[in-house]
């Protein structure tokens, strides 16, 4: 009985050492180690294996044009649309774009210019210690103006806030009059707010306090006024602005003219924009456009002006899709340009004032995400579309005869190739590029139909490039997917790099993306994580009934919003996600600032079953799968405590989970990072896949 005993302990021993010893090589997969490494680093040096935009040059008599694209120079001969050699001739030298401005140094995230020079170059405006201050150009022309003096950290001038800069894209806090007589800058008052403190210089001896006022949602925001300082008169005011007290005022810039102040002005609940003309000197306030919805107005509509400097192209989505109006400043609605209500518009291309024509680009392709260039006579009439392919259109070059255009046209699954169009449609000359006509494709379009039995949902699907049918392979979900986000690019995409290791690779246009006109975008509105994500679970469904697919091995990855998708799929999902690397994740809605999650959901007190739906915290019981929690511990933006609050919830709830925190990152991550979600999908989908009874950890 001893000797039985004792054989079967020595068995017990081998066994665990072998396991112990297979786990330590499990642990130990290094991305330069695995089968497909060069595949993936080769993959990732020509993931933007496209087709240059050529370098076009139109001869000064519109006989020729000469094309250059890498070390490719040709000319094409615009009577007979052929091909040949360069040719030499006079060319037309095309003119900057009217306005331009120049460069300027790059602001931080989530920051303001902290230096405005005046127009006609006599002073800087600059922000230091809370308070602005006119510097003289050069400096010892004369004495410097204090323009406030009261500021504190808490009542600021010339400087906006955290929340301003990163959610309303403010970039500037100081603005001066085009005759350099007047400036006008922010007040901020955050008297009231809660500080947020981050430790930095965590890898230090003593750390050191990152405090600011990051206004979580719910909570109090920060009171912004618009002041104005005079040089003539050196008085300062404030300029006056009805509405909600703490409402936003943002995008601010004179008008043409210099008469007025055009101030972007929306209530807390985001639903009405506003825009504002101010006189500076009586403080007369007028609206000149508003803009209602009833889930969330877009912000930043585009506004471009015409030549007369009173004349714009103003986007609107009043019924639904995005279009274009010619509106007036003083309030006038002069003519609508477009009237689509099955796609929406998308950007300004060009506005021939001279010829009177308007050109655009619309999802008007029966693939959505497909731009085509249209063009409309500025009074409304003569729409056509110009690229008649069915193919997404981009690097638009015009004839200065206004006879012919040129575009780079691709898709997803179609090399890109240059193609010249005349105004009526017709597809004149084409020039593609050798290497892409031979680029290895293997990418597949795909679509299914939303829960709701109706909105098509469009996905790619990325296979490896020694792809077998008769093989099942594990697939993987890269995604971001939040609001206010493109879910598709239509760019061409032959492979995605992580299929050199032996996955499938899918990204889906789940609903809540843009592009797709304002119901699709609004669908997940005050329900973020749920919508957005049943259409990638639904997608998982859909190819998982493919043979070639192996639905016990899904896996899926994202930073920040993609971060939040990846956790949450595993805990609202976890018999379709099996794996997930969440990068920077918002676990829970109330932990992110007010005016993005508020755009979106409304305040915690107005949704708290949405709130409740959404949180990964909530759902950490559900918990099966492998999660490997990923964050920068200085983040401001996503901050660490979205992480901690899961991790101590898990840890309530038994669950085991992996984590990677980096001491030294903000809320982008390098380093390590990148290597490290490779190996941990490699290890748990590929080098020892988990069965599902395996996957349920709350054992262990």
């Amino acid at each position: 009985m001893k000797r039985l005993v004792l054989a079967f302990s020595v068995l017990l021993w081998i066994v665990g050492a072998y396991q112990l010893d297979h786990c330590l090589g499990q642990a130990d997969l290094r991305i330069d180690q695995l089968p497909g490494y060069e595949a993936y680093q080769a993959a990732q040096r020509n993931r933007a294996r496209n087709l240059r935009s050529a370098t076009i040059q139109w001869s000064s008599d519109g006989q020729f044009a000469n094309l250059k694209s890498g070390d490719l120079e040709i000319s094409l001969d615009l009577n007979t649309f052929q091909f040949g050699e360069k040719r030499v001739g006079e060319m037309l030298q095309l003119s900057l774009p009217r306005r331009s401005l120049p460069q300027r140094a790059a602001v931080p995230r989530a920051e303001q210019r902290p230096v405005e020079p005046s127009p006609d170059g006599q002073w800087n405006a600059v922000y230091r210690d809370n308070n602005i201050v006119l510097e003289p150009i050069p400096a010892d022309r004369t004495a410097p103006i204090v323009v406030t003096r009261d500021g504190t950290d808490r009542l600021r001038y010339g400087t906006g806030c955290w929340v301003y800069g990163e959610e309303l894209d403010q970039k500037e806090a100081m603005w001066w009059s085009p005759d350099s007589r007047k400036l006008v800058f922010y007040e901020v008052d955050e008297q009231g707010l809660k500080d947020y403190h981050l430790t930095v210089d965590n890898f230090s001896l003593y750390t050191t306090l990152h405090t600011t006022r990051y206004p979580k949602a719910g909570e109090p925001n920060p009171q912004v006024n618009l002041m104005v300082y005079d040089l003539d008169t050196q008085k300062t005011r404030r300029l006056t602005i009805d509405g909600e007290p703490r409402q936003y005022l943002f995008n601010i810039q004179f008008a043409p003219s210099g008469r007025e102040l055009l101030v972007s002005r929306t209530n807390r609940r985001q639903d009405t924009l506003d825009i504002l003309a101010i006189d500076v000197d009586t403080n007369q306030v007028r609206t000149v456009v508003r803009e209602q919805q009833p889930t969330w107005q877009n912000n930043r509509p585009i506004m471009q002006f015409l030549e007369d400097g009173e004349r714009f192209v103003w986007e609107t989505e009043a019924n639904g899709w995005k279009n274009f109006e010619l509106r007036h400043l003083d309030g006038r609605l002069i003519q609508k340009l477009t009237h689509w209500d099955r796609f929406p518009c998308e950007r300004i291309v060009k506005i021939d004032e001279a010829e009177g024509w308007f050109y655009y680009t619309a999802y008007s392709d029966a693939f959505p995400y497909n731009e085509q260039l249209h063009r409309v006579r500025l009074d409304g009439s003569s729409e056509q579309r110009i690229t008649t392919s069915p193919l997404h259109h981009t690097n638009f070059n015009f004839d200065p005869l206004g006879r012919f255009v040129w575009a780079t046209r691709q898709q997803i699954d179609t090399p890109p190739e240059q193609v010249l169009y005349a105004m009526d449609g017709r597809e004149l000359a084409k020039l593609s590029s050798e290497d892409n006509a031979k680029a290895d494709v293997n990418v597949e379009i795909f679509s299914f139909t939303a829960a709701d039995g109706q909105t098509p949902i469009y996905g790619v699907l990325h296979m490896p490039e020694d792809f077998d049918p008769s093989r099942k392979y594990p697939l993987l979900i890269d995604v971001y997917g939040g609001p206010n986000s493109r879910g598709l690019s239509s760019q061409f995409a032959p492979n995605h790099a992580l299929t050199a290791f032996g996955f499938l690779v899918a990204k889906v246009g789940n609903r809540g993306t843009l592009g797709r006109g304002k119901a699709f975008e609004s669908a997940t509105y005050q329900r973020l994580g749920i919508l957005d994500l049943d259409d990638q679970a639904d997608a998982v469904k859909f190819l998982a009934a493919r043979p070639y697919v192996d639905g016990t091995r899904v896996g899926i990855f994202g930073h920040s919003y993609g971060g939040y998708m990846s956790a949450l799929a595993l805990l609202r999902y976890p018999e379709v996600f099996h794996v997930a690397v969440a990068g920077a994740p918002v676990t829970d809605w109330k932990h992110y600032d007010t005016i993005y999650t508020e755009r979106y959901m409304r305040t915690p007190q107005e949704n708290p079953e949405g709130y409740r739906g959404g949180s990964c915290v909530e759902l950490a019981k559900n918990l099966r799968g492998k999660l490997f929690l990923i964050h920068g511990l200085i983040d401001d933006n996503v901050h660490p405590s979205n992480t901690w609050e899961l991790v101590k919830k898990l840890h309530d709830e038994n669950k085991r989970f992996d984590l990677m925190i980096y001491p030294e990152f903000k809320h982008g991550i390098s380093s390590t990072y990148p290597a490290l979600r490779v190996e941990y999908l490699y290890r748990h989908l590929i080098a020892s896949p988990q069965t599902p009874s395996s996957r349920d950890t709350t054992e262990h």
